[in-house]
């Protein structure tokens, strides 16, 4: 989708998922400290309603949501989640989900409730409180950890995570992160991270481990030239 650099949009929002009211609750109209959405080329939306242990499908024009991944109740078992805080589906319409309190990367294959660990954390691929996951159109996962101040890359088939920003002791250097959130990674294989802990946006070119700073100038602020915690990017096709 191209968006026009003089788009804008209605300041009235529609309440397409929870309770119009803010009220939290349990049932399947109602969210529970949502974290992330993904929407889909179908305008199905997806929810990771955290502090209900659980991911919920919104069809188009539906008020309630559709369980497709946790059971509800907090735990590690292949149909339960605990702290699930990113979310994605891939191209065969599997649920990919960050399961950031059992240090795990689940899938949920199209329409089945029993998840299947992709990763986790171990001595040899360390994995800490993700924020955020996306997958690119080959299927790679990124997740940002902001245990371990890094951005991982999971490519198919592999439960090892490949460094691609960040890693190792927080820090404010070009090739460091401090408690990243958000990332988004564009067309040309670019990835953006919102560096919360450094108040800025970090742009790092393919195969690069050095990164440009975008917004925020590395002290956290309220000037227009400052960002104070940064948690999602998103970059349109303007760049």
């Amino acid at each position: 989708m191209t968006i026009s650099k003089c788009a804008t949009w209605s300041a009235t929002g529609t309440t397409l998922a929870g309770n119009q009211n803010g009220s939290v609750g349990s049932d399947l109209i109602s969210l529970r400290y949502p974290v992330s959405i993904f929407v889909d080329n179908d305008d199905v939306l997806t929810v990771t309603d955290r502090d209900n242990f659980r991911i919920l499908k919104f069809y188009p024009n539906a008020t309630a949501g559709v369980v497709v991944a946790g059971n509800g109740t907090e735990g590690n078992a292949s149909n339960q989640l605990s702290g699930p805080k990113g979310v994605a589906v891939d191209q065969y319409g599997d649920l990919i989900v960050a399961d950031s309190d059992n240090y795990r990367i689940q899938k949920f294959q199209n329409g089945s409730l029993i998840g299947i660990t992709l990763a986790s954390n171990t001595s040899y691929n360390p994995l800490g409180q993700m924020r955020d996951l996306h997958i690119d159109v080959n299927n790679n996962i990124y997740i940002t950890d902001s245990d371990n101040n890094v951005v991982g890359k999971y490519v198919p088939f592999s439960s090892q995570g490949i460094i691609v920003a960040g890693g190792g002791v927080a820090g404010n250097g070009l090739n460091q992160l401090s408690s990243p959130f958000g990332n988004f990674m564009d067309a040309n294989n670019t990835l953006y991270v919102a560096d919360a802990g450094n108040g800025r946006v970090m742009k790092y070119e393919p195969g690069s481990l050095n990164g440009t700073i975008v917004a925020g100038n590395n002290t956290p602020g309220s000037a227009l030239n400052q960002l104070r915690n940064p948690y999602a990017i998103v970059v349109d096709n303007n760049g």
